[in-house]
């Protein structure tokens, strides 16, 4: 879906994929039938299940899109609680495959490999005689066995996630991603009104053709709502939200 100002928000492409697909999976798709049909996007606003780093590399130079859209934060208990020393607090000397940390001692190991995602990441570890002995250990590890050990992705993937984090904490990042709200109405409706959620078919093809003709019916409502000036439905105001406003 592809927002336009001062237009309806439609749907203009359909993906219809197994349940346990992520994603993720089906950009790369959309991307290259939405350029076969002249409707690829310089700028494309996707929610947070659809971005990767490697998304996030690949699509200005594989389609010349700018993908926009929300990436996980930093969750270790070092960034969170702001007292310890977090993944920034590390110096990762690339090229020379070595991470100090901030007391000046050097890791043992800088070894390739994947996630429990399948996602490539590189995994630093330095020696239990380097951190046991530490004054800072505390701050650096709960771990009374072994030293430290960090978990990054790979240098260009490493980069741009964190100069996303940094981004989309900005008030023109969230005012620019704020005209996705439009997108979400129409997935709403597909999912309010036709019940899209839950297919009433066996087979992929079958489940893609009601998956088409719920797209159309969407933008047809959303077309007649339009052209007849259709007051929009009031934004729902949650239950915490209504005691918020009630204080």
């Amino acid at each position: 879906m592809t927002p336009d100002s001062g237009r309806p928000h439609l749907i203009t492409h359909v993906v219809t994929t197994d349940a346990t697909a992520g994603d993720s999976a089906v950009v790369d798709e959309i991307h290259d039938r939405l350029d076969g049909k002249g409707l690829l996007p310089s700028e494309h606003l996707m929610d947070a299940g659809y971005i990767s780093a490697k998304l996030l590399l690949t699509a200005p130079v594989d389609h010349r899109v700018r993908v926009i859209g929300p990436v996980r934060p930093n969750t270790t208990r070092q960034t969170i609680q702001t007292t310890g020393f977090g993944k920034a607090s590390f110096d990762i000397d690339w090229p020379a495959r070595r991470a100090t940390c901030p007391n000046g001692a050097t890791s043992r190991y800088l070894t390739e490999g994947h996630d429990h995602n399948q996602r490539p990441a590189i995994r630093i570890r330095f020696a239990t005689k380097t951190c046991a002995p530490c004054p800072v250990r505390d701050k650096c590890t709960s771990s009374t066995r072994y030293g430290r050990q960090r978990t990054v992705r790979p240098q260009e993937q490493d980069a741009i996630l964190e100069s996303v984090r940094t981004e989309q904490a900005t008030d023109e990042w969230k005012a620019r991603y704020a005209a996705r709200a439009g997108v979400e109405g129409a997935i709403r409706q597909a999912v309010a009104v036709t019940g899209a959620r839950r297919t009433r078919y066996i087979e992929l093809p079958k489940t893609r053709l009601a998956h088409v003709f719920t797209a159309t019916a969407i933008n047809l409502i959303r077309l007649d709502a339009w052209w007849n000036e259709k007051p929009l439905a009031r934004t729902r105001t949650s239950h915490l939200g209504a005691l918020d406003l009630a204080a």
